[in-house]
């Protein structure tokens, strides 16, 4: 007799204060649980108000069981138990829509540290890129628990969509928007707006150790290398999406 699928979606533990109240502002029709210490408690009496209004869990626990249902020290106090939120797909309407709207856009070449993610989403969040890709590939790193915490609430303003692969998505997407990858051999970063002209602009940031494919690189239409003193040759792939987010987006 054949097993009957799991549907199930997998469950995500969201830590950290600032998560929590981020989702719970945004989003409180998701918390399917909620656990905390008895300091952080004290902070918590609107979202067990909510909770217990519409029936679901809540609970105070001791340091040790709470470790244990976050599944790490780093809970920050609180925990709030959720499904995972399926990826996105996207479609030449979705292109068309960030277009008019001339949205920035990030997209990761197989970014696979799930800190790295948690952190560029949070950069993400501050200056308003709404919409980050990531392809269907073993080496790119997805949302789970790490990247919740680390984004500090960013998930709440950050959708994520999934491509089947990223140079053929580059090739789509180069119709509407200005294509900017980062490479050690890039050139500098100043005027890649003026160059980009009335197009909005799509950053691409590449794997950890490898950088971007060569397909992927290929596809852009601008390489640029953040500029330093030359002691370090790179900057970590978090710290590079915020300076590239703050000279291409977040300029006054």
């Amino acid at each position: 007799m054949k097993s009957r699928p799991n549907n199930r979606l997998k469950e995500i533990n969201v830590c950290g204060w600032q998560a929590v109240s981020a989702l719970f502002e945004r989003h409180p029709q998701q918390i399917k649980r909620l656990f905390f210490d008895a300091p952080t408690g004290k902070r918590a009496g609107q979202l067990c108000s909510y909770l217990a209004q519409h029936r679901r869990v809540y609970r105070q626990l001791v340091p040790g069981e709470l470790e244990k249902v976050a599944g790490t020290v780093h809970h920050g106090g609180i925990v709030a138990v959720i499904a995972e939120r399926p990826l996105l797909k996207v479609t030449s309407q979705t292109i068309d829509a960030w277009a008019r709207v001339k949205m920035p856009l990030l997209l990761l070449d197989r970014v696979g540290n799930a800190n790295n993610l948690g952190a560029i989403v949070r950069t993400a969040a501050f200056f308003g890129v709404r919409a980050i890709i990531v392809p269907d590939h073993p080496a790119q790193a997805l949302p789970g628990d790490a990247v919740w915490r680390v984004a500090e609430g960013g998930m709440e303003y950050v959708d994520f969509y999934r491509v089947p692969t990223l140079p053929d998505f580059c090739a789509m997407v180069k119709r509407a928007y200005y294509l900017v990858g980062t490479s050690l051999s890039g050139g500098p970063l100043r005027a890649t707006t003026e160059a980009a002209g009335s197009r909005p602009i799509a950053v691409i940031l590449g794997n950890e150790e490898h950088g971007m494919s060569t397909a992927v690189a290929g596809a852009c239409e601008r390489l640029v290398k953040i500029s330093g003193t030359d002691t370090i040759q790179s900057l970590n792939v978090s710290a590079a999406a915020a300076v590239l987010c703050w000279e291409l987006f977040g300029r006054d």
